[in-house]
């Protein structure tokens, strides 16, 4: 097990370090095509986008990724088709509201990007993360990631390029925006023509429909559609409060500072998230995983799984740390000369993911074991007060204000789950599993 899980998780890292390499040649670029004025816009509009398609999901990525893997252990089809049609129906209400969102916030706020640009590329980057949610679950890994992680920044810097006649031009914002969603667009389509739907297509024959004969495993569809309204709803409030709250914080910045600032701000989040890419290569793996093992009842193989992610997020986010501890402010001024002011403010951030790395897949085991209303209990709690801080720090002073409200958000939350576990449900996600193994429980 633990020989399968190292190679699958090698290879999961590797794409998410792929990921964020390109990721940041990205960033890079668009910084040298723009002004610190310019590339502050694209910041603002791009983590607009990313918060937007985050909160908009309404629940349904993770609601997708613990039912098709729990469904098919179940050998249920009838409920994986069943779940199948209402969490695309919900995601296409989701995709709806992102575009009234962000025309509102265009009406009240100088967006200084086109609106329409920006709504495109949150809803395809909405639809983006349902497929591959859904692929993950099916098993498909490279399917899943390689068009949204690998593929859609190249050819949308390609595509600038093309359109500007050479390397060395000059980019505004809101090209950048349109390149990037009309990309992600395409991308989407061609992904679900050859991917998602083949796959979906080969699970649901393979699946046995139940006829009732089994006493074990009674549920009907009617009985699981009101579960997953109520579990939408949780998910949903998880994700707002959760996944939202990076790409949020740069948004918080640029309505208190300066474009530039703004931009310095994004661009030191941007390069902090290289600490982030382990965990989230190895939960792109392991929740299904942990999905499947719950359902089956395993609490060993569930604490085996939380341990493995945390041992391995931990080493690589700890070296992570030291690379970015000497080269940070090198790699600021690489973007530009002006960021390098905010190479405090991007130390700061760092702490905050090595606390969530070392923690593992907190967040990843609650969804995935079914417990997200005690995941929305804690967060309800521990992220009103740090986002709290986060405007009140962002206010008073700026980018660094911000790290350290940052820092509040992704350490609180992330601690209080891993006591909440070791004390509720035996397991422990974080590194410290390794030191003080917690009681195992019966689940």
């Amino acid at each position: 097990m633990n020989g399968l899980l190292l190679r699958k998780g090698s290879f999961a890292i590797l794409i998410r370090f792929l990921s964020a390499a390109l990721g940041f040649g990205l960033i890079f670029l668009m910084s040298q095509w723009m002004s610190a004025e310019e590339f502050g816009r694209f910041g603002f509009a791009f983590s607009l986008a990313t918060t937007v398609a985050l909160v908009t999901d309404l629940g349904q990525q993770r609601l997708i990724l613990r039912s098709i893997a729990a469904y098919r252990e179940r050998g249920r089809g009838d409920l994986l088709r069943a779940v199948l049609r209402f969490s695309l129906g919900v995601s296409a209400l989701g995709a709806l509201i992102a575009a009234i969102v962000i025309g509102v916030f265009a009406a009240v706020t100088d967006l200084g990007v086109s609106a329409v640009g920006v709504s495109l590329l949150a809803i395809a980057m909405l639809f983006a993360d349902f497929q591959s949610n859904a692929l993950r679950a099916l098993g498909s890994l490279v399917r899943a990631l390689v068009p949204r992680e690998i593929v859609w920044r190249p050819i949308s810097i390609g595509i600038l390029v093309a359109i500007g006649g050479g390397i060395a031009i000059t980019v505004d914002a809101n090209s950048a925006i349109w390149a990037l969603a009309l990309t992600l667009c395409t991308l989407n389509l061609l992904q679900f023509v050859s991917s998602t739907l083949p796959r979906l297509k080969s699970a649901l024959s393979a699946a046995q429909d139940d006829d009732s004969e089994d006493v074990e495993d009674h549920e009907t569809v009617e009985m699981a559609r009101l579960g997953w309204r109520a579990s939408s709803l949780r998910l949903w409030a998880v994700s707002a409060m959760n996944s939202g709250m990076l790409p949020l914080s740069v948004v918080v910045v640029g309505l208190f500072v300066s474009e530039a600032q703004t931009g310095a701000f994004f661009a030191a989040v941007r390069i902090a998230t290289v600490i982030a890419f382990p965990l989230q290569g190895l939960n792109l793996l392991t929740g299904p995983m942990l999905a499947r093992a719950y359902a089956a009842r395993d609490s060993k193989k569930l604490q085996e799984v939380a341990s493995f992610t945390a041992l391995w997020s931990t080493l690589v986010g700890l070296a992570s740390v030291v690379l970015i501890a000497i080269f940070g402010e090198f790699l600021l001024g690489l973007l530009n000369k002006e960021f390098v002011q905010s190479t405090a403010t991007l130390l700061v951030v760092i702490v905050g993911f090595v606390v969530a790395a070392m923690c593992g897949s907190s967040g990843q085991l609650m969804n995935m074991t079914g417990h997200d209303r005690e995941f929305l209990r804690i967060l309800l709690v521990a992220n009103p007060i740090g986002f709290a801080c986060l405007v009140f720090l962002s206010y008073l002073y700026g980018g660094i204000g911000a790290a350290f409200g940052l820092l509040i958000l992704k350490s609180g939350w992330n601690l209080a789950v891993v006591f909440w576990a070791r004390k509720h449900l035996g397991l422990d996600p974080s590194i410290a599993a390794y030191v003080a193994p917690p009681r195992e429980r019966a689940i």
